[in-house]
């Protein structure tokens, strides 16, 4: 628990804002016992209010006070257990009503004593368990809205220690990515400098490298616009149109609203390079590639077909859609959905993704 309350402390303005309203309440608590008080005296006294009503102010002062270092106390106890801090919670309201009931005797029988009273050990253990009712009161109130406010360090703590869980989750799944990416692209280099390509090659590398610089220096755990993920893709189809040239046809169909839509940087391009990879680089055939974006209901939908054989390995998933569905779930939870598998004519992906993520 000392760990949960100190995340608050650790905030300037949390810490200032917890100060204030630990003196609100003792203020408007001792604002509260100085009226009954003072009704009660107009019932019961006879002295006039001339006489107790400076009595009472500085009777208040005098709690308000000891409420106020009994407070700084059980904050240095934050380490304790809860159920320890009320105990000593309870050994201190003791205290604090045995200390006033001495200072308010002390000021009416010896100070400034009252006309016509001397010292009563029966009214003082009276006065001593109405200080003792008051304490309890503002003892357990204070600790209720410690409680209250440690609740609520612990969840920004469970939310904070989560959102982390995610980015780390993230960060591993797009470094997962990006040597699989990188070994493709290098493999395709060394295949056009085998078949004599050598300008191409160059051409690719000079593309890749820009890829990389675009791709690299990016949040790995952040969101895009589907728009930017779009011409990233396109950096990565320049870089395979050095080598495939003519034989790969890319069709984009994504209206300018659809285009904001947030996505997880690299989303597509294991969808792209599977289409290639299995559906043109295993055959003399062109290959088209689609990609395209609708709206249904409260998400939009992506989908990246080829009229090829480009998608997962026989017999498994493949690392590439593997990776785009943890990715999907890791940024969205539930509300991220990939759906691959063969099409009338090709083969066919669908990410669902929330329009408003």
């Amino acid at each position: 628990m000392n760990e949960l309350h100190n995340i608050g402390i650790a905030d300037p303005a949390v810490a200032n804002r917890r100060r204030r309203w630990e003196l609100i309440l003792i203020g408007a608590f001792w604002a509260f016992a100085v009226l009954m008080l003072s009704l009660r005296a107009l019932v019961i006294d006879s002295l006039p209010l001339s006489i107790i009503g400076p009595r009472r102010l500085v009777t208040a002062l005098v709690g308000a006070t000891l409420c106020f270092a009994m407070a700084r106390a059980l904050a240095a106890l934050r380490g304790w257990s809860f159920p320890g801090r009320v105990v000593w919670g309870l050994v201190g309201a003791f205290l604090m009503s045995v200390t006033l009931t001495g200072v308010t005797m002390t000021l009416n029988r010896i100070i400034f004593p009252l006309p016509g009273m001397s010292f009563d050990i029966n009214e003082s253990a009276q006065w001593a368990l109405v200080w003792l009712g008051y304490f309890l009161a503002w003892t357990g109130t204070h600790l209720a809205l410690t409680y209250h406010w440690e609740s609520e360090d612990h969840h920004q703590h469970a939310m904070m220690l989560a959102e982390m869980t995610r980015d780390a989750e993230r960060a591993a799944l797009r470094y997962q990515l990006n040597p699989h990416f990188l070994f493709n692209s290098l493999n395709s280099v060394a295949s056009l400098v085998g078949d004599g390509c050598n300008r191409e090659a160059e051409a690719m590398l000079v593309n890749l490298a820009a890829f990389l610089r675009c791709t690299l220096t990016a949040e790995p755990s952040g969101l895009i616009s589907l728009g930017e993920e779009i011409a990233l893709q396109r950096g990565y189809l320049d870089i395979e149109r050095a080598r495939f040239g003519d034989r790969l046809d890319v069709k984009i169909d994504v209206a300018d609203d659809l285009a904001r839509t947030p996505v997880p940087l690299l989303i597509l391009q294991p969808l792209i390079e599977n289409a290639i990879r299995h559906g043109l680089a295993r055959s003399e055939i062109p290959l088209t590639i689609r990609v395209a974006a609708r709206r249904s209901g409260r998400s939009v939908l992506v989908t990246v077909d080829n009229d090829g054989d480009g998608g997962a390995e026989p017999g498994g998933s493949g690392l590439g859609l593997a990776n785009v569905g943890a990715r999907l779930r890791a940024h969205f939870g539930e509300q991220g959905v990939l759906e691959a598998g063969p099409c009338p004519g090709g083969f066919r992906a669908t990410l669902t993704l929330p329009s408003g993520a």
